[in-house]
């Protein structure tokens, strides 16, 4: 049965010591809202592995059949891999000035990749290493039911498919202090939306939950709750067949910058249409984000701020004379991307609503949450043909002020969008709709 998870109502969550938010606001207030300092020298922690876990290898390139969704493997070793490298495995080698990298299907704040993805199928709990793309097997014993029921509504039938998010805490703290956190919530955000959108078109009809027992489920999974911990769990039916479409490959940062050009109105209704389509979540959301969008130079739309009318999908007129440089410190890097991009699509939320209902939890959930609709973003931008690149270096303030946001809304996140310099970092594409390119 394809039965995703009901829209949780506000009072499905039982309240507990850390309702209200106070330690969440205090955060807010103090690292939240301000830029940190960076220090570029500090590395990132290293990606999670078990020395003497049994390690399965999976195909590479992985096959992604063209039969239609519902007709493919459902939970095999095979099917798991071609989900998984779509979903955070190396899609492609990047060639910069210091050498080759390996890239992703998703981006990461400060290329600090602090998510982990575990998968609970029938044969096994695994965790997935990306760049072996390959499986350590945790055990072979069948999980899904005891981790669904660490989800606070956990789906009316057994999940065919829980896919584990967690973060590894430390991950980008050393770079950029408890900022680092806030960081860690989007990328969390933009790995569940990437599984939403791979899981979505193999008919599994997946559902993402926020609400997660963190301790029970971090037991099972046999992490220190000091150092991983559960964020998100995705869960699925019976999965057809994964075939990842081309922009959703082709989608990376424009690290090379933008050509200061002109884009179509039409390609930016077409982004902003992506991103407000509805997200399939285990809880109700208090109050739904906004979208803004600052035009430098979108053909047939004036320069400045204007608001997307959820109702409509128009865009209302919000300031004058607002470029996209506004957004960011002056003299940093994301002034020159702003003043480069065609435009920015602005993600603005209310953490107030939440902190009553869901409590300290709730600064992780918008966060999350907007990192979804960073990753559907992004994918648009690509599907347009168009560079993107999700840029966290807002300064909040000055964003909310260009934006003349309500006092109950902040800035969350920034996705700059136009065409991207040249022909961007010079790449080869390792995996494809139809095979090896």
């Amino acid at each position: 049965m394809r039965a995703a998870a009901p829209a949780a109502q506000p009072d499905a969550y039982p309240p507990t010591a850390e309702t209200g938010g106070v330690a969440a606001r205090r955060y807010h207030a103090r690292y939240g809202s301000v830029l940190p300092a960076i220090d570029p020298a500090a590395g990132s922690a290293p990606p999670a592995h078990r020395p003497g876990t049994p390690v399965l290898p999976l195909p590479f390139p992985p096959a992604y059949p063209s039969a239609p969704a519902g007709q493919g493997p459902s939970g095999g070793v095979e099917c798991l891999g071609a989900l998984l490298a779509a979903l955070n495995g190396v899609t492609r080698v990047d060639w910069t000035g210091t050498g080759p990298s390996a890239g992703r299907a998703v981006p990461s704040g400060g290329g600090a990749y602090p998510g982990e993805v575990y998968a609970a199928t029938a044969f096994g709990l695994c965790h997935y290493l990306p760049t072996a793309h390959a499986l350590e097997l945790l055990t072979g014993t069948d999980l899904r039911a005891d981790l669904a029921c660490s989800l606070a509504l956990p789906p009316r039938e057994r999940p065919e498919l829980l896919l584990l998010i967690s973060t590894r805490l430390e991950a980008n703290l050393a770079r950029y202090g408890p900022f680092g956190h806030r960081l860690q919530a989007l990328d969390t955000g933009v790995l569940t939306g990437q599984a939403l959108t791979l899981l979505e078109p193999a008919g599994a009809a997946p559902c993402a939950h926020a609400l997660v027992a963190d301790e029970e489920s971090g037991r099972l999974l046999g992490l220190d709750p000091e150092a991983e911990r559960v964020h998100a769990v995705v869960t699925a039916g019976p999965v057809g067949a994964i075939a990842p479409d081309a922009p959703l490959l082709r989608r990376r940062t424009a690290r090379s910058g933008f050509e200061p050009a002109p884009v179509p109105l039409a390609a930016v209704l077409a982004v902003l249409d992506q991103a407000a389509r509805p997200v399939p979540l285990d809880h109700t959301v208090p109050a739904d984000l906004d979208l803004y969008v600052v035009a430098n130079r979108v053909t047939g739309l004036a320069a400045g701020c204007h608001r997307r009318d959820p109702r409509s999908g128009h865009l209302v007129p919000v300031a004058d004379g607002v470029g996209a440089r506004r957004l960011f410190p002056p003299g940093g890097p994301g002034e020159l991307a702003g003043f480069e991009a065609a435009c920015a699509v602005v993600v603005t939320g209310d953490y107030d609503s939440g902190y009553p209902v869901y409590g300290d939890r709730w600064y992780r959930m918008l966060n999350l949450r907007a990192g979804v609709l960073g990753q559907r973003i992004g994918l648009a931008a690509a599907r347009a043909g168009l560079g993107a690149g999700l840029r966290c270096d807002v300064d909040t303030r000055a964003a909310d002020a260009a934006l003349r946001a309500p006092r109950d809304r902040t800035t969350l996140l920034a996705a700059l969008i136009g065409p991207e310099r040249g022909a961007g970092t010079p790449a080869h594409q390792l995996l494809g709709p139809g095979g090896p390119r």
